[in-house]
């Protein structure tokens, strides 16, 4: 059985802003922010942290994505 790896981050100093990519990362799973009262667990091990937003929202946007549309949803 192939071993399950899990992605963890808590309770940061700073908001920080995250996108989580497939293994080939040419697709972006998931997106958000985790606040330091939060904490983050998730399967994807492809994981880019931001510690500014500007970056954050730049690189989704390059990628098609508006993290600010309340119509946007990822597969």
């Amino acid at each position: 059985m192939k071993e399950l790896k899990n992605t963890s981050v808590c309770y940061p100093t700073n908001e920080i802003w995250f996108i989580c990519w497939d293994n080939t990362r040419t697709e972006i799973k998931a997106y958000g922010s985790i606040l330091p009262s939060q904490c983050l667990e998730t399967p994807w091990v492809e994981i880019d942290y931001y510690d500014n937003e500007e970056q954050w929202v730049e690189i989704l946007i390059e990628n098609g994505i508006n993290p600010f549309s309340p119509a946007e949803e990822i597969n």
